[in-house]
């Protein structure tokens, strides 16, 4: 299961650095774990997120991508307020140089970023 979610996965836009995960990272990925997670597991949770368009081909946060999958799997989310979120976590990920981190700091800050705002049921 873990090699077939990883397939074609890699950490860098060069395609040169394969994902590499074991089964503990992968569920901690499935868990939803967020405190101190493996590395590959941050590249993993990279994969997905750009295998799935939220990030554009210049590793940048697609909010327009996420909005539209939260109306979708969120319709409780106001729309200004995700965009006010996506917004200040897009500028957060771009901080970061590493594609794993990248995905981690971004999928964290929405989570932190919407609870913040009171919205604590997603």
């Amino acid at each position: 299961m873990t090699e077939a979610a990883i397939e074609d996965c890699y950490e860098d836009a060069a395609q040169k650095v394969k994902v590499e995960i074991t089964d503990e990272g992968f569920e901690e990925l499935l868990k939803g774990s967020r405190d101190n997670l493996m590395h590959n597991t941050k590249c993993l949770r990279y994969c997905i997120m750009r295998k799935n368009g939220l990030f554009n081909a210049s590793n940048s946060l697609d909010k327009e991508k996420l909005v539209d999958i939260f109306e979708i799997i969120h319709p409780q989310v106001e729309k200004e307020k995700l965009l006010n979120v996506l917004q200040k976590c897009a500028e957060e990920t771009e901080k970061e140089t590493d594609n794993c981190e990248r995905a981690s700091v971004a999928a964290m800050c929405v989570l932190d970023e919407l609870k913040g705002e009171g919205v604590t049921n997603i």
